[in-house]
This record gives C-alpha cells, structure tokens and sequence, in this order.
C-alpha cells in the first residue's frame, strides 16, 4: 500500500503545475462557502443575498434539467424554483460580468405516507399526530376518520421518524406500533420507518496529497454515480483518473488566499452520500493541523460557563436579591467576567486543552424577584442571576462586569489564542425593559383568540410564544423591529470584539431577523476584519426544523439535541442499543452534511447532569427539577465517571463541535435547573474526579492534533448492542473509537477496522485498548466494559 500511495504522489508532482482546467476566479462576490439549496416539494424559494453581497449583479441564472425558475415579483432579491431534479445532487451556476458562482442543489426527496391509526373499541373525539417529521406540532396534522380508521397523509423524506399520537390532546404511543425508542428524557416515542431501498452511494475518501494537488478515491466511480469536486464557489474538474482514483489540481488562484478550501459531494440518482472538507493555505491542503488557527472553526472545541457560577473575581460587585422569597440556590453566588479572566490568566483553559470559551448573557438583568416555583412543598422566586431575562440588549449588568472588565476579558482572552462567544438573548425582553414599557405593541400577543394564555406553547405557537407572563416575545416577523433588535446584537461583536455568538431560543424567532442580522455581520466584521464570525443556535425540534435556521446566510450551527437525547438514553439504560445513537447521527449527517459546524453537547443549563443520571441517583423519567429541589444529589458512584468519558469521547470522535458544559470535565453532579448549576469547583478534586478530567484532556489533546478528527470523513459501525465504532479518516491519518457500554470485555476483530492506506497504528493519547492474538491467529482488538479506547496512525 505504500509503495501506490507513493506513486499516486508522483502522479499529483506531475500535474500540480498544469493551469489547464484552473482558469477559475476569485468568488470575490459571495462571502464564505454557498452552502446547497435544499429543495423543498415542488417549490423553492431562494434568497440572492443570503449568498451574494449584491445579487443586482447577477446577470443570469442557469438551473439544472427538472427546474425552472422566475424572480419573485414582489422582491427582486428572491427567486422561486420549480420543480425537481433527475439526480440527487446538480448544479445552479450563477453569472456575472467577471465571474460565475457554482451553488449544489439537492434534490427534494419528499413522497405521500399515508398513516393510519385504528382504535379499535375506543373512540375519541380528535385524533392528531405530532413527530419529529412536523416539528412536534399537535396542531399540524388531524386525522380524519374513516370507515373506522383514523388517516391522514404526510409528506415524507425517506428515513425513520419519531412520534406519538395525541388522543383528545393527550399523548400517547401508538397502540398499533410496537416499535418505540427512549426519548432521552424519560419516555417514549414510537417509530415510523419510510424506508427507500434504492441503491446507496459509495463514500467519496481523500486517499493522497501533493504541494499543489490531491486525489480522492471513489469505488466504481462513473457508473451511475455523481462526484461534484469545488474550490470554494466554483466547480474544478479533474486532471486525470486511474480506476476508483480521481486526481485534482488545485486552482492557482488559491495561492492568492491564505485560507480556502476544497468540497467535494457524491450521490446518486437519488441518493446523496458523504461530502468532504479540505482546508488550503494558498495551493497547498492543510495536513498539520498545527497550521490551524481559531479563524478555523471546524478545529474550536467549546467550554460554556455560566458566569455568576464559575469564579468570583471581584467581590465588589457581589449583590443578592434582597428577597425573602428567593431560595438560596435561585439566587446569586458572586461569579463575575473578572473570575474568568483569572481563570485564563491561570491557563486553566490552555491545560483543559478548549480554545473557545462561551459564556452565558452578560447584558443587564432586573435588580428584583421574579417568576414561581410552587411544587413539592417547596416554593421560590428567581433572580436573573442566568442573564436570561435583558433590560437592556447593549450595557454589561454591573454584577458581572464593567465595560472595562469586560474589553479586558476579551483582550486577555485573544492573547492566549481563544474565541469568546456570547449567549445573546434576541427572542424576548424583561416586562421591566425600556423597549417593551415605550413599545409594547412591539411584543406578541400573551393571549389567543380563544382566550388561552400564550405561554410556552413551543411547538404550535413558536414563533409568538411568551416564555413567561414577564418576558414579553418581542414580534421579529416585523421589519421595523428586527431592525434596531439587530443592530443591538451589533453592539458585541463591534464594540466588544466577541468573535461570535450563542443564540437562544432561535427556532421561536422568525428567519427575517437571522438574514438581517448575519447580512450585518458579513458587512461590518467579516468583510472589514476578515474574521469568521460563528454564529450557533438553539433549537428543540426535528432535524429538518433545526437545519432550516442554518446555511450561507443564516446560522453556522445549531446544537445537536437529538444526537444528545438518543446518547443519554443508550449510555443510562443497561438495555438500549447503540443502533439509536448511529441512526440518529447518520441522520444528523444527512441533514446538516459530514463536515457540520453542529454543537455536540456534554450537557446543559437546561438538562440535568449526565453522571447524575449515570449513577442512577437522578431517574430519566422523574421532574429533575424538582429532584434537584428536594433531595440533595450527592457524588456518583465510580461507573458513572466511566459513562461521562464515554460520551465525551463520543463527541470528540464524531463531526461537529465539541462542547464541554463547565463541571462536567470533572463530573460535577446535579438534577436539573437550579441543581445543575453549582459553583464551579477548581481545587480539592477528588481522584474520580481527577481521572476524569484527564481524560478530558487527553481527548482534546488528540483532536487537536489530529486533522482526521477536524475534516475527516467518518464511517460508523455498531458490532453489537453495546460496542460502537467511529472512525475518522484524512488524507493517511486514520483514527479509530471503540466504545463499549457493555458490562463485559468486548472482543473485535482486526479485519473490521477498514484499514485501507492506514500503515503504523498505535494507540492514542485517550482511553486505553489491548491488542492480542489468540490461538485461532487473527489480532484481536480488546475493549474494556464500561470504556473507551482510540487507535491512531502515527507517521514514519
């Protein structure tokens, strides 16, 4: 094998200097990569300036065979697609005066499903359906009854959903279905398969690098099969083939920029498959990734801190609500931006290894109690000790942090190497802000027209849903709003110099404020600073929901909840599958790409601790709320430290953004919200404690070095129940996670890691393996119960 990878370098040596098929200009039009249009059934509607600064420029438009397209009348800026296209995958060019821009488009895969539901003896009144296929929405699908069946029909892509029916507004499972999955947070839902039993594509792999060229290897390539090869907004062609190798030449173009990069997507005639990220500075691909900086978020790795409970830095500007009805625990405990700044001054985050630091709202918040907590003989008011209630959009709250404290906690933080983002509250106002006491015609309605309160209705009323009586929903449908609530959000990352932000509560936010508000970004920090500016979100929903908030001219990325919830529920029950957690992250893949941007969590200030659950003190399927209000939530036993490192490893081994919540490097414990927010502990770890935090370093240790865990293409493989495969590939760099969740030792065989061109393997610097040969002959790759371990190529 060495000796042809050899040869395929000799092969790219060759070519490397040919300009033939690289007469391809600049895409100085367009900001960052055009991420692909999404077809949606039948018609399509696509915003010009969500990938061209000025789309009056665009001169023509050419679309794929099936399409037809015509301007929106009413707003130039737009266009409408009709129709569908032949293949999985096709190309819309867009031209102008001295240029042309290459934008993937993805074929809409939706068909009728008709379900069914037959009651049998029961009858009911009002019969729905609610899934991950309607975003939860009770309201979005009524079945009709029909010669004593229930029906509807649903407009479906192919792939497995999740649901419940709702049976005179209760939920319930699906008597006629016996097939149901753990939700993650307790319960159940039943599963709905609409399978599509085409032909899948074959992976598309880098396979060899050269200064100014590669090859990708593809099997079978050209019979039936579609490979679509950018250098950013621009179709490249290939230079020559020998068999399933596909050789590239890397434009000359690029050594005009210190960063670009090269996409690849393969599919078929109606599937998609993999798709591949190669990062270049100037002509040359990336393969150390010591020549990464924190410009290159594909390499963050993220550690969220709530910031009046991680370090008190400056008692000065201690406070407590002077109220007697707030418990203590809802109330503030002195953490500060002066504590964080200590705490990157100490090189706690340069040890941990994380290099973007995420801290919770630092705008101002009200100075009384508010809210109610009345169950379980216990009641309380809150403080907004959390920063999730604003009374003002663009002052820091004088107990977290001066405008001086706070430039200088950025300052601090850019000199050591780090990203900060902001949690930013864009959705909602306190009753007590200045913008909803001058304008409250400005917020949504708190009540329905059949009289109803209007809050938390998260899934039929999101987009004008009150989270609570005193946090008006302020309308973002409306352009007059978004305007000055956007060029607030301005304020961070122009003033402040915040390198991006956290969005909360994005899905109740209508996606006029997210264009408006990234076209702003693209124009006063991207362009002038040359500066990615990572934008994240968070929404609860189905995948297809989440993925509507993200691409070119919306979000970078949103969290990867449903990744989370199938991972918490396989890793707390001894008898779940890892057959969830792969059907669930392939989906995540098909729906945000193998090269995502997503956050994959190791917990929440919304989510009761992991280990907590692990350890069986805290139960999935109690109010961990009031469990963390009502018993005290002590240390976890011993395997529930191993459970936390397995599904940290989990989230450094998969695509995406691995985000730590602050505690749970160590294992800090807890129920859910208030519980899941103590203090910080730095000092006194215990050596559960201490050899978890090891780990933790250790595995972002091996991230950070490791290209194949930043831009590698990644095969998923479930041995049996308990025992999960990951690995990752780029280029000759190779790394494997083995994952076993099961109680006993877990032998795999050698010949199932798909070695390929991985020569000189060794273990890696996180979790441990045994390798051996047993009598029969064949290595064996032996895996601990209840651990993890890596295998990675090293070079000669």
């Amino acid at each position: 094998m060495k000796r042809v990878l050899l040869l395929f370098s000799g092969a790219l040596l060759l070519i490397g200097c040919s300009d033939k098929n690289n007469q391809y200009k600049t895409a100085t039009a367009v900001v960052g990569l055009c991420s692909p249009i999404a077809l949606q059934h039948n018609e399509t509607t696509v915003h010009l300036t969500d990938y061209f600064l000025q789309p009056h420029k665009i001169d023509s438009i050419h679309v794929p065979a099936g399409l037809t397209w015509q301007y929106n009348p009413e707003d130039s800026t737009q266009i409408t697609l009709t129709g569908n296209t032949q293949r999985a995958y096709t190309i819309l060019t867009a031209f102008s005066a001295d240029a042309h821009f290459d934008i993937l488009v993805k074929q809409s895969t939706r068909k009728p499903y008709h379900f069914a539901f037959i009651p049998g003896a029961d009858s009911y009144n009002n019969v729905a359906i609610r899934g991950s296929f309607n975003a939860w929405n009770k309201n979005a699908n009524t079945l009709t009854l029909e010669d004593g069946v229930y029906k509807t029909e649903l407009l479906l892509q192919p792939g497995n959903y999740e649901y419940l029916l709702v049976l005179d507004d209760v939920d319930a499972l699906d008597p006629n279905n016996p097939e149901k999955v753990s939700n993650g947070q307790g319960g159940y839902n039943s599963v709905l398969r609409f399978e599509d039993l085409s032909p899948e594509p074959d992976h598309v792999r880098t396979i060899s690098v050269s200064d100014t060229g590669f090859a990708l290897y593809l099997p079978n390539f050209g019979l039936n099969k579609d490979l679509y090869v950018f250098w950013q907004n621009e179709i490249i062609y290939p230079v020559a083939q020998n068999s399933d190798t596909i050789f590239y030449a890397i434009p000359v173009e690029a050594a005009n920029l210190d960063r670009s990069f090269i996409r690849a997507y393969t599919g078929n005639a109606s599937k998609t498959g993999n798709d591949l990220l190669i990062p270049l500075n100037g002509r040359t691909a990336i393969t150390d990734a010591s020549l990464l900086t924190r410009n290159d978020w594909e390499a963050a790795s993220l550690y969220f801190l709530m910031i009046d409970r991680f370090k008190n830095g400056n008692t000065a500007n201690d406070y407590t609500v002077k109220d007697s009805l707030i418990h203590p625990k809802a109330n503030y405990f002195g953490g500060d931006i002066a504590g964080v700044t200590q705490a990157i001054q100490s090189g706690y985050f340069d040890s941990l290894g994380v290099n973007t630091v995420w801290i919770s709202p630092v705008n101002q918040n009200p100075w009384d109690a508010w809210g109610l907590w009345d169950k379980g003989g216990l009641t309380t008011k809150f403080s907004g000790y959390h920063g999730y209630w604003p009374i003002s959009n663009v002052l820091p709250d004088q107990r977290f942090a001066t405008k001086t404290e706070l430039t200088q906690f950025l300052d601090e933080a850019h000199a050591r190497n780090k990203n900060v983002l902001l949690d930013y509250v864009a959705n909602h106002v306190h009753a007590s802000h200045p913008i909803y006491q001058g304008h409250k015609d400005w917020a949504t309605d708190l009540y329905l027209p059949d009289g109803t309160l209007n809050t938390e209705r998260w899934d039929d009323q999101r987009l004008t849903t009150w989270f609570d009586t005193f946090m008006p929903t302020l309308d973002l449908r409306r352009p007059e709003i978004v305007a000055p609530m956007t060029d607030s959000a301005m304020v961070w990352v122009t003033n402040y110099d915040f390198d991006g932000f956290r969005h909360d509560a994005t899905k109740h936010i209508d996606e006029l404020y997210w264009r408006v508000l990234t076209q702003k970004v693209k124009e006063n920090v991207v362009i002038p600073q040359k500066k990615r500016v990572y934008q994240i979100g968070e929404t609860y929903g189905s995948a297809e929901l989440i993925a509507s908030y993200i691409g070119s001219g919306m979000l970078d990325a949103q969290f990867d909840f449903n990744v989370y919830d199938a991972l918490v529920g396989t890793l707390v029950d001894e008898n779940a599958s890892f057959n969830r957690v792969a059907d669930v992250l392939n989906n995540s893949l098909r729906w945000y790409g193998h090269h995502h941007l997503m956050g994959n969590i190791s917990g929440n200030q919304d989510r009761g601790r992991f280990i907590s659950y692990a350890s069986g003190d805290v139960s999935l399927s109690e109010d961990g709320k009031l469990a963390g209000w009502t018993r005290e939530i002590g240390k976890p036993k011993a395997e529930a430290y191993h459970r936390l490192a397995l599904l940290h490893a989990f989230n450094f081994a998969i695509p995406g953004i691995p985000v730590i919540y602050y505690g749970d490097e160590y294992g800090m414990p807890g129920a859910n919200d208030p519980d899941n927010r103590r203090m910080m502990q730095f000092d006194d770890l215990d050596a559960d404690e201490k050899a978890l935090k090891e780990t933790v370093e250790n595995l972002i240790a091996l991230r950070n070095a490791n290209m194949a865990l930043l831009y590698g293409s990644t095969e998923i493989s479930v041995i049996n129940d308990d025992v999960m495969i990951i690995h990752r590939q780029y280029f000759d760099a190779h790394v494997w996670f083995f994952l076993n969740k099961g109680t006993t030792l877990s032998e795999i065989p050698f010949s199932a890691l798909n070695i390929g061109n991985a020569t000189n393997l060794e273990e890696g610097p996180a979790g441990n393996i045994m390798m051996r040969i047993p009598n029969q002959g064949e290595i064996q790759i032996a895996i601990n119960p209840n651990s993890f371990g890596t295998l990675i190529t090293v070079k000669e």
